[in-house]
């Protein structure tokens, strides 16, 4: 055999390539009659190229090669030996002498750098909290008496806006007279139906939802028999007192949906009543439910019985004021 054609690869992540080739360097010569012409210069090539390209890889972990470098490259390496060793990391002299240099360009004296270096974080952010309180900023600053107080702030605040509104109501709402109308009352042979909203200002209130329709049953332009037919399918929510009929729903969400809701189902009301097919005009009107409730109301406005009066028992006026007040005027 002449020669011996070695193809390898490194597949290890790991695997140290100044190793890998001493290894092969060694075991190249261990083997004898064996010629290697062809790979001792590639193998030298490569046993050099490596370790040129490990020594600037760990070039963070020997401090005392950095003499010599710029200022940027020297911050790049301390950088990347903090971040490689991590807690391992400690401060020591030969990184100190190194950056040194680093140091003097970006303004420090050698004793600040010293402090700055050798003193732990957590000590400096300590001393920097108690001596600087311009860095401070969750620290308020000392009430010099040269402004006002939070609460007079307020007062400000508030004068302000009832000034703001003062002017509106000087200049501006008086603009509003241009637009005044006259209130006129609809008729209620056009306009029989009505719709009582609930209103709560300033609050969401489920109440708010619900609309109530009523309407006096002799302004819908009715016969009789009309009359006593949609009396009779109203059932209890008719008043034959009042002669008012009144029906409400707060089934939907709005307001509107629900005034739309009992439109439509009066007008449903009104073409049963007109619907003669059957009249009902032999069944009479339960009103019941109206007496029973008029029954539950508390009854006021009692008059006094003339002969329990007894103006004699009644106190005397020591003093009249009003009196004296009036004749002295």
């Amino acid at each position: 055999m002449n020669s011996i054609d070695l193809t390898l690869t490194i597949t290890h992540p790991h695997l140290h390539r100044l190793v890998f080739f001493t290894m092969l360097s060694k075991l190249i010569r261990q083997l004898p009659n064996l010629k290697f012409s062809r790979y001792n210069s590639a193998v030298a090539a490569a046993v050099s190229s490596a370790s040129e390209s490990t020594g600037s890889m760990d070039m963070y972990k020997y401090p005392r090669k950095w003499h010599g470098m710029g200022t940027k490259q020297l911050l790049k390496l301390h950088n990347e030996r903090k971040a490689r060793l991590g807690h391992l990391y400690e401060p020591t002299q030969e990184e100190f002498t190194a950056l040194i240099p680093s140091a003097i360009d970006l303004g420090f004296s050698t004793e600040e750098f010293k402090k700055l270096y050798f003193t732990p974080e957590e000590k400096l952010e300590m001393e920097n909290q108690k001596g600087d309180k311009k860095l401070d900023f969750d620290q308020p600053d000392t009430f010099k008496f040269d402004e006002l107080t939070s609460q007079a702030h307020l007062l400000v605040h508030q004068h302000r806006e009832q000034r703001y509104y003062n002017r509106l109501a000087a200049y501006e709402l008086p603009l509003l007279v241009q637009h005044r109308q006259e209130y006129r009352r609809k008729d209620t042979s056009t306009h029989p139906l009505k719709y009582r909203y609930t209103t709560y200002i300033g609050e969401d209130h489920p109440n708010s939802r619900k609309v109530v329709l009523s309407v006096k049953t002799a302004d819908l332009n009715l016969n009789e028999k009309e009359l006593h037919k949609l009396r009779l399918l109203a059932r209890t929510r008719y008043d034959h007192i009042t002669d008012e009929f009144k029906m409400s729903s707060d089934r939907f969400a709005n307001a509107a949906q629900n005034a739309q809701y009992l439109s439509k189902t009066f007008q449903k009301l009104l073409k049963e009543a007109r619907d003669m097919t059957d009249d009902f005009s032999d069944i009479p009107l339960d009103t019941r439910h109206t007496i029973a409730k008029n029954l539950r109301k508390k009854k006021r406005g009692y008059e006094f019985p003339e002969e329990w009066k007894r103006p004699q028992d009644a106190p005397k006026k020591v003093v009249d004021l009003i009196t004296k007040l009036s004749n002295s005027l």
